[in-house]
């Protein structure tokens, strides 16, 4: 039980780490190419279609974006990496005069044909042109549209995960199915990622999600400290590609060898702090195992106790081993008559 735990506690630790490894440099990509700033534009885009310039050249909008001192590699715009939804009422509650309830229906009515407009007289008639009702449908226009955009970029961010763990993966050489293999086989390395694994949880109270706002240069600091971990392993667990590998290998060999690397490309998709609750189960589970499992059993009782006496009856019990045994003393002479205890009040004597 104990050495199936650790088999088991030093694989999830691996895949920990190299799924922190791999959300970094995911980070890095992001900063480089700034997708959150893309993804913005992108949901403003949908939103605000052919008044989407207007929106950018708003004052508000471009003291945000200049604050964030970031410019997208696809973009010629300052673009900030989010916004809430008071900032965007704000800004287009401002582009229709939206306090001026005539001056609200005029300026919807000049509005050139589109989505955009089309959008706006729904509310319009929605609210009944009241100003603060326009207002709170602005804001569910927003969360509405905001929420799917952001379940669709999560779709697209475990794409991307998929992508660099693999990646990763094939240069690491992080075989699932080879490093289940190395540690089953070593209870040298059994220890070693026990050990590490509890230091690490015993350092750490929980790991973070991807966080996409970091700077590039956050970003690569994180990532020298994730390979740092990374090279920790590789000596242990023989990561690396070697001249055997790279030989002439049977195509069942490279069968199994792309499987185990695509099971690490998966599994970094669930993220690192999947691994890490799933550590921490293990460990408490480990932490109960382990102390029953080095406890020495208790002797084995082999003499049975002498029956009890019957109830009424002086006899003492044998105290020496061939009385209890039943066998005679050396002086004892089986023809001498037996005294048999008579019934009475005291001991027979």
């Amino acid at each position: 039980m104990l050495a199936t735990l650790n088999i088991v506690l030093g694989l999830i630790f691996v895949l920990l780490l190299f799924s922190l490894l791999t959300s970094t440099v995911m980070e890095v990509i992001a900063a480089a190419l700034s997708l959150r700033s893309k993804h913005l534009e992108s949901f403003l885009r949908t939103m605000m279609v052919e008044h989407f310039d207007d929106f950018m050249r708003h004052p508000l909008f471009k003291q945000i974006a200049n604050a964030t001192s970031r410019k997208t590699r696809i973009s010629s715009y300052e673009m900030p990496s989010w916004i809430n939804r008071d900032t965007f009422t704000a800004i287009v509650g401002d582009m229709l005069d939206v306090q001026d309830p005539e001056a609200l229906k005029k300026r919807i009515a000049d509005l050139d044909e589109g989505d955009v407009k089309r959008m706006l007289q729904f509310l319009m008639r929605r609210t009944g042109g009241q100003t603060d009702a326009f207002i709170n449908e602005m804001e569910y226009w927003f969360d509405e549209v905001m929420e799917r955009a952001s379940a669709w970029y999560k779709r697209k961010m475990k794409w991307w995960l998929f992508i660099v763990g693999l990646s990763l993966a094939v240069i690491f050489n992080v075989d699932t199915i080879k490093t289940y293999q190395t540690i089953s086989k070593s209870a040298t390395v059994q220890n070693f990622l026990v050990e590490a694994a509890t230091q690490f949880a015993d350092q750490n109270d929980s790991v973070g999600t991807i966080n996409l706002e970091k700077s590039l240069d956050q970003s690569l600091a994180d990532l020298d400290a994730s390979l740092a971990q990374i090279e920790e392993l590789q000596s242990p667990l023989g990561l690396g590609w070697d001249d055997s590998e790279m030989g002439d290998q049977s195509v069942p060999w490279w069968l199994v060898k792309i499987m185990g690397l695509l099971l690490t490309g998966i599994a970094v998709t669930f993220g690192a702090p999947f691994w890490f609750d799933l550590l921490k189960k293990i460990l408490s589970i480990r932490n109960n195992v382990a102390p029953a499992a080095s406890t020495p059993a208790a002797p084995a009782v082999n003499a049975a106790p002498p029956p009890p006496a019957e109830e009424g009856s002086s006899v003492e019990p044998p105290t020496s081993l061939t009385s209890a045994r039943g066998l005679e003393s050396p002086g004892h002479d089986p023809e001498a008559p037996k005294i048999e205890p008579k019934n009475s009040d005291g001991p027979v004597g």
